[in-house]
Order: structure tokens, then C-alpha cells, then sequence
């Protein structure tokens, strides 16, 4: 098989460590960039090591270089710990944080009407709305803390 047709779990399994921070690097940056600006981005020793896993990128058929030496992504997969973010470029947010921004929004529009309308039950599904917030809140920080390296003050 060649290293085109890699699947989802041939990739997760290759896509770890070092080169999995200069494939989140790309990812967060999506225009082209050459092995040096890698290197400094993705908080490598030196640009032979980005060579080094960018080329094994390329291997495993994600990135591709153009002639002037630059690479870019070829492939867009979401394995391992990338399936939790969502979004592409500066963009790139764990998916907790929708659901999370949601809930938020409904608890605060029922909490107004809830004071006005309230009854036994309205305690209740309140308590209930902000244990779910609070779940999610902390879920998306849990998950935002895992991305493979953290971007730097640029």
C-alpha cells in the first residue's frame, strides 16, 4: 500500500511527537512556508530537523512541496487529538467550545425568565443547565490545554 492510501489509523499511529507539532503548525498557519519559518514557528532545534519531519509528512502524503521549496498542506486529516478542534487556520477551536458558548447563552436567556416566571421546578432545571455548562466549560479548557503546542505570543 503505498503511503498515499494511509488510513485514519496507519496515520494516527505515525503522526505523533515533533511531527505532529509541525503538522498543527501548518495547520494553524495554512499558507505555504518554507522549512525555516517551520522551525522557528513549531519551536525546533534546528531547520534540518523541520526538514526531517516535514519530510516525513510528505511521506505519509499530508504536506507537499512546491519548487520553490516551500510546503503546504495536501491532506486535512483530523486523527488522535486533532478530531477534538474544529476549524482551520488561527481558527482552530476545541468543538466543546460551541456547545459550551450555547448552553451558556440559553441558561442566561432562562435564567431571566425563570425569575419571572418562577416555580419549584425552575430551581431545578437551573441547577441542571449550569452543572451542563460548567461540564462543558471545563471539557473545552481540558481539551484546549491538550492541543499538540500551544501557539506563542507572534
Amino acid at each position: 500500500m503505498s503511503n498515499e492510501e494511509m488510513s485514519e489509523d496507519e496515520l494516527a499511529k505515525e503522526l505523533k511527537g515533533r511531527t505532529l507539532r509541525v503538522y498543527w503548525y501548518m495547520l494553524r498557519h495554512p499558507e505555504p512556508l518554507t522549512a525555516r519559518e517551520i522551525q522557528r514557528g513549531a519551536d525546533l532545534s534546528s531547520p534540518s530537523l523541520s526538514m526531517h519531519h516535514l519530510e516525513k509528512l510528505r511521506e505519509m502524503g499530508l504536506v507537499e512541496k512546491d519548487m520553490h521549496g516551500q510546503y503546504t498542506i495536501k491532506r486535512d486529516v483530523r486523527v488522535g487529538v486533532l478530531r477534538l478542534f474544529v476549524g482551520r487556520g488561527r481558527m482552530m477551536v476545541p468543538r466543546f467550545l460551541f456547545y459550551a458558548t450555547f448552553y451558556t447563552s440559553v441558561t442566561a436567556a432562562l435564567t431571566t425568565m425563570l425569575i419571572r416566571f418562577f416555580e419549584w421546578y425552575s430551581l431545578i432545571l437551573l441547577a441542571l443547565l449550569i452543572s451542563l455548562c460548567g461540564v462543558l466549560w471545563y471539557e473545552a479548557f481540558r481539551i484546549w490545554r491538550e492541543q499538540p503546542f500551544p501557539e506563542r505570543n507572534e
